[in-house]
């Protein structure tokens, strides 16, 4: 199965809402289909994938929209009853950071764990190859809007999981799952080519006879 990534527009990372707010939004990528703007989903569904219910996740959905981030209407059956909710995503999605669904919809990792992910990987320049981003303990603690016990906690959980690499007293944090990922779909194409080449090889080779 090839990995799968959830967008995270840096409008949306830039607000100044509840994290939780923003880990809604997440939820509902869970169930997007590609870069489609609408996403058909049950209230009941995305409470399963954030684990909030009732008032509490339907203030956050409104959060979001009151923000310009999506908008909602309910969906009707031809009988008239109503059945899931349709949400599109009305934000500029121009720039955004993705997270892998390892992370994005992993129950043992904190919400301000999933969001920092997403913060270190925006300021990650990928172009060079080292997968590496420089941020200290403040910056982290602004961006993500936590406290610096919270900060250590966020990359100390994320390195345990396999998920990030750093050195104490060191603002280099190193994004080793996506190093790894990166080199596992380069293999993947290069093998594809091989294949195609193979097929290409034995093709010209019995036209030939």
């Amino acid at each position: 199965m090839k990995q799968r990534h959830s967008r995270m527009p840096y409008k949306l990372l830039d607000l100044a809402i509840s994290n939780h707010a923003k880990y809604v939004y997440m939820a509902l990528m869970h169930f997007r289909s590609k870069t489609k703007k609408s996403i058909k989903v049950s209230l009941a569904k995305v409470a399963e994938v954030t684990g909030l219910k009732g008032r509490q996740l339907t203030n956050y959905i409104n959060t979001l929209m009151q923000h310009n981030i999506i908008a909602r209407r309910k969906n009707k059956h031809a009988n008239g009853e109503y059945s899931c909710n349709v949400y599109t995503i009305t934000c500029d999605e121009t720039y955004f950071a993705e997270i892998p669904w390892e992370i994005a919809y992993d129950n043992t990792l904190s919400v301000n764990t999933k969001l920092g992910y997403c913060i270190m990987k925006r300021y990650t320049d990928l172009d060079k190859q080292d997968h590496a981003c420089y941020m200290g303990k403040k910056e982290l603690t602004e961006k993500i809007g936590c406290s610096t016990n919270e900060v250590d906690k966020i990359k100390r959980n994320l390195k345990l999981a396999g998920f990030i690499e750093y050195e104490r007293n060191s603002n280099k944090i190193t994004l080793i799952y996506e190093k790894a990922l990166e080199k596992k779909i380069n293999n993947e194409i290069k093998q594809v080519v091989r294949n195609k080449n193979e097929v290409s090889k034995y093709e010209n080779h019995s036209t030939s006879l």
